[in-house]
């Protein structure tokens, strides 16, 4: 944090002022999007100044009074003062502007602070306001008795500085005050906040007089306690916390002294002086942490580090007006001039021919496809200087060959269930003699999978799509793409990208075992990554080789602010809005994965004892010894990392035809030597490995070099390999002498799978695949299977380990310590320790009304489910976003994407015939949805508007994961679930029911292809009238628990067929609907 020093100053001045004498700022802060700084001042207007030269970008008139405080924000910036706020372009173009006189509330605005990305808090008053960015309107007011002087928040809290001296924590989730601290004795001067750490400073009373407090605080926001305050004896007027190294903080006095230190080490200090004329006003810090800006009376002042090196932000480039150049007359009567040169003119709609940059059309006449990158990297210049480059029939397919005619009417309706008359057409074919059991006989893939003649990737590798059929998404034949007992991950969903490193972590015996124990604890903390991880891992074992759909997860996932801030949020409505590369954004999700379920795992507890590792580390942590050598000395470090980014070694070692394998990179990953010449101090930097952990997570950096020698090269990737210990750190060899077999010296490492990058030179789009050795226990041994989202199939490990394609590249690895066997995947880890009291009380939504309305009767421990205790379900949902049709020139319509829908009651009865509360209800569960809400869906699921908000509901509402903990414990303990059409409820709830817990009776009364409607069987076989007005979710359960009954006495008395036959006979005299009751 050392090197600070002013790169430029800029005097601040009114934009109608003649004399360019300079006004007064009152607030400045930096841009995150461009290199801007923003300046508000006393006359209220707001200038840019861009780049390291403060060049004046844009100003513009915001208020009509001072600047209160800037926030920058995707659209522009956001601006206050004490009568309103304005959201105005990087241009100076107003996009709203909401004044006390249109909105009362926002009389006497003090500060604003960021709730969510599109969400701000306001204070106002004697109350505090959230603020929708996006629409320009409040969405909630809070009351607050303080006067606010300031607020800063972070990730998971707002920090509220009031002018008594307090701060108020204040959690935005909860919507209330979790903590206050007394900082000074008079009024705050600033305060900041990153991650666990906030800090603040202010004035006290000495000698009648207020003056500014010699002490910083400081506060870990994790154990919402006070730590030691740093002494700053000038007196500290601003703070702040550097935004990437949180220890760091910078304090600034009024008259200029500026002072770095570290929150945990305050003997490491560094001093500055800026030359303030007469005082510092204002003190900001880039998002980026490079830069710094310092205000006083006339100027602003902009220091940097180092400016070669720095960025001020994410560097999108600005906005600069272009000169318009108007056409030339033309006479009307002029054929030489075309009609295409004819400007358009103005519209709103987007025209029939603005086709997507995306969109390829395979006709003549249309763009030619781009050159092979590889192939321009291999050509050479001939006599005349132009480039050659040699073909590759392997790559891109014999020339002059007519390509054979594909029906795709033929290849789409294949997939299907409905459009089926035999298993042909299947990508994969079993066996006459399979046993149902993993294993490569039992299984036998078509040749048309590996068919690569054409250059591109085999059938098996391509990125595959669900198709939709008028039935729905049940009709598409999954079954078809895996014949194994090995679960596959459906890809319509959010983040779909990283499916693969979900499979691959899947098979790792120790990492699985670990999350579903953690199962076993009651946590609804929101966003936990260790609990969901453990939810779909189970939920994937009980899947027994049919498809899954992560919903739940991905939707968790995306609604972290942490991986929307990291960039990791892919949405399967706009799949391009990530803004990393694939490969670099996996390799982020993978590092993301395990640091957040490490976190989780932290917060959950409980904490390790004194010299013990958390379970993930225990699993993952590689430690390695840092020497910093420079000419006056030599500095020891420890480190350590969950996962291993390997990078390719040093040119001198990779050329040697001996190190072409994966060995030399892992090894120069773990220890390696570099010079550092970024700090004025030029140094060395020695990493060497001092322990490996039982899991080798690693992330593998392949440049184009690289890729091109990995082709040449036969066995790169090594199944096995051995390490060794020395005081320059490990060493890797693939083999070991016969005297060293049985050496404690040595460990065995062996490849568990790794996910490959599959490209496709037509379509230029790529996607991951994993590679994983799964124990096959018939055989008693590992065998090798391809996961291709919902494809998984046994694949030869020559095939595996093969990386010479050119559409293949290895991105992500996992090694095992090869000490203990296959390893054992405890599926019932979750048993031990087993918190089940969500059963046996309720867990009701912050904010439930106190006059809500109770159906239920919870269960008593008396009453504690069992295996195989019948429980009857019913569950109503709502939609988030309709279907997406395709209409075609025939007058059809496709289903391109289902209606998305999501949970909103769920009810579970009590099925058991000698229980004295048979048919009671011991669960009725509203859940509360935060998503907008396209359809209520009344008429068929029973909910109204305000149902499921806890500010207006009189139900009982409880949060999604208290449901579906509720349902996974019923699951898992072994009870039968009893109901009418239960696939597309499991489905749509994200839970995996083995069919020997599931009696649908939808399915017990089906015949021919008419499924019955609950409503239509309760009438023909129960002579009951139900859901005669809205949908009542204990009205179906315990109605579907009737019919099952029913069911069970005709099976018992031989006549069930025959009551079959006589429904259906009924049906079709009354098109299978109840007759209208009598008036």
């Amino acid at each position: 944090m050392g090197g600070w020093s002013e790169v430029t100053r800029a005097q601040v001045v009114r934009p109608n002022d003649l004399n360019l004498n300079a006004v007064q700022p009152t607030c400045c802060v930096f841009d995150k999007q461009s290199d801007l700084v923003w300046v508000g001042d006393s006359s209220g207007s707001v200038a840019s100044y861009a780049d390291t030269s403060l060049t004046p970008y844009t100003r513009f008139t915001a208020h009509k009074d001072p600047v209160i405080q800037l926030l920058p924000y995707d659209k522009g910036i956001v601006s206050i003062d004490s009568h309103g706020i304005r959201l105005t372009s990087q241009r100076g173009l107003v996009s709203y502007h909401v004044s006390s006189t249109s909105c009362p509330e926002m009389e006497g605005l003090d500060s604003i602070a960021y709730i969510f990305k599109n969400e701000i808090l306001m204070s106002s008053q004697s109350s505090l306001i959230e603020f929708d960015l996006d629409k320009g309107r409040v969405l909630n007011i809070i009351p607050h008795n303080k006067a606010v002087m300031i607020m800063r928040s972070n990730r998971n809290y707002i920090a509220v500085g009031n002018t008594d001296g307090t701060i108020d924590i204040y959690n935005p989730k909860t919507k209330s005050i979790i903590k206050t601290f007394h900082s000074n004795m008079g009024t705050l001067s600033d305060l900041d906040m990153n991650k666990d750490t906030l800090i603040s400073c202010g004035y006290s009373l000495r000698h009648g007089n207020y003056a500014l407090d010699p002490f910083v605080n400081v506060y870990d926001l994790r154990t919402l306690a006070p730590l030691n305050p740093i002494s700053f004896p000038a007196g500290a007027m601003f703070v702040r916390l550097h935004p990437r190294l949180s220890s760091s903080a910078l304090i600034s006095s009024k008259n200029g002294q500026i002072q770095v230190v570290d929150v945990y080490n305050i003997s490491n200090v560094q001093l500055y002086h800026v030359d303030a004329r007469p005082i510092v006003t204002g003190f900001e810090l880039s998002s980026t942490g490079d830069y710094i800006c310092i205000m006083d009376n006339f100027s602003i002042h902009l220091w940097c580090q180092n400016p070669e090196s720095s960025q001020m932000s994410d560097r999108r480039a600005l906005e600069y007006p272009s000169s318009e150049e108007y056409p030339g007359y033309v006479d009307i009567g002029d054929e030489d001039y075309a009609l295409n040169q004819v400007g358009m003119p103005y519209y709103k709609e987007q025209l029939l021919s603005a086709w997507s940059y995306q969109a390829t059309f395979n006709s003549r006449g249309t763009i030619p496809k781009a050159i092979d990158p590889l192939l321009v990297m291999n050509a050479t210049p001939n006599a005349s200087g132009i480039l050659e480059g040699k073909y590759d029939a392997s790559r891109f397919g014999h020339r002059n060959q007519a390509k054979k005619y594909i029906n795709l009417t033929a290849q789409v309706s294949s997939r299907f269930l409905s459009a089926k008359n035999n298993s042909k057409n299947s990508p994969l074919k079993k066996n006459s003699n399979s046993n149902g059991k993993i294993g490569i006989d039992s299984m036998k893939p078509d040749e048309s999978i590996f068919d690569t003649k054409n250059g591109t990737p085999p059938n098996a590798f391509k990125k595959l799509r669900i198709q939709y059929s008028r039935f729905g998404v049940d009709d598409f034949d999954f079954d078809s793409y895996n014949l194994t007992a090995l679960s596959g991950l459906e890809s319509h969903v959010d983040n779909s990208y990283s499916n693969c490193l979900l499979q691959l972590y899947s098979h790792i015996p120790e990492f699985y075992s670990f999350v579903i124990s953690k199962l076993a604890k009651q946590d609804f903390t929101p966003g936990s990554m260790l609990r969901e991880t453990g939810y779909l891992f189970d939920m994937l074992n009980k899947s027994h080789g049919h498809h899954f759909r992560p919903g739940k997860f991905q939707s968790n996932f995306s609604n972290m602010r942490e991986s929307n801030d990291a960039g990791l949020v892919q949405r399967e409505t706009d799949p391009s809005i990530s803004p990393l590369d694939e490969i670099p954004r996996l390799h982020a999700y993978h590092r993301f994965l395990l640091d957040k379920i490490a976190y989780d795992e932290l917060k959950q507890g409980p904490l390790p004892t004194k010299g013990k590792k958390i379970l993930v580390d225990e699993l993952f942590i590689i430690e390695t010894e840092v020497v910093k050598r420079t000419m006056t000395g030599m500095q020891n470090a420890v480190d350590s990392q969950r996962i291993l980014e390997v990078y390719p070694p040093q040119k001198p070692l990779y050329f040697t035809s001996q190190n072409r394998s994966i060995l030399k990179f892992i090894e120069g990953a773990l220890n390696h030597t570099e010079l550092i010449r970024d700090s004025s101090i030029p140094y060395e930097r020695t990493t060497m490995a001092r322990h490996l952990p039982p899991i080798l997570a690693i992330n593998l950096h392949l440049g184009p070099d690289e890729l091109k020698q990995i082709r040449e090269t036969a066995d790169w990737l090594r199944p096995n390999f051995f390490t060794a210990r020395t005081n320059s750190g490990y060493v890797l060899i693939d083999s070991l002498r016969h005297q060293d077999q049985n050496s404690e010296f040595y460990q065995k490492y062996s490849l568990l799978g790794y996910v490959a990058e599959i490209k496709d030179q037509e379509t230029q789009k790529t996607h991951f695949v994993t590679f994983a050795q799964c124990y096959d226990a018939a055989n008693n041994c590992m065998n090798w299977y391809l996961f291709n989202d919902f494809l998984v199939m046994p694949i030869a490990e020559e095939e595996a380990l093969n990386v010479k394609h050119h559409w293949k590249t290895p991105v992500s690895l996992v090694y095992r310590l090869a000490v203990n066997g296959p390893g054992t995947f405890r599926t019932d880890a979750w048993r031990f320790g087993l918190e089940d009291e969500i059963l046996y009380r309720d867990f009701f939504a912050r904010g439930t009304r106190e006059g809500k309305i109770i159906e239920y009767e919870l269960l008593t421990r008396e009453e504690a489910p069992q295996p195989g205790s019948l429980v009857a379900i019913d569950a109503e949902f709502v939609t988030l976003e309709q279907e997406l049709f395709e209409y075609r020139s025939n007058g059809t319509k496709l289903l391109i994407k289902p209606k998305r829908q999501t949970l909103a009651r769920v009810s579970v009865i009590r099925g058991d015939p000698k229980s004295p509360n048979h048919g009671v209800p011991f669960i009725d569960d509203y859940v509360v949805v935060r998503e907008n809400i396209k359809d209520y869906l009344t008429s068929y699921s029973g909910i109204e508007e305000g149902d499921l908000n806890p500010q207006t509901s009189n139900k009982p509402l409880v949060e999604l994961d208290i449901v579906y903990r509720k349902l996974w414990l019923l699951l898992n303990i072994g009870c039968v679930f009893i109901g009418h059409g239960l696939t597309n409820d499991f489905r749509t709830i994200n839970i995996a029911v083995p069919k020997a817990q599931v009696k649908d009776t939808a399915v017990f009364f089906h015949k021919g292809q008419r499924i019955l409607s609950l409503r239509f069987l309760a009438y023909s076989l129960l002579g009951k009238r139900v859901q005669t007005g809205n949908h009542d979710s204990i009205e179906d359960a315990l109605t579907a628990l009737n019919i099952y009954e029913q069911y069970l006495i005709l099976k018992q008395h031989g006549n069930f067929e025959e009551t079959l036959d006589m429904i259906y006979r009924q049906g079709q005299f009354l098109n299978f609907k109840p007759p209208e009751d009598d008036d």
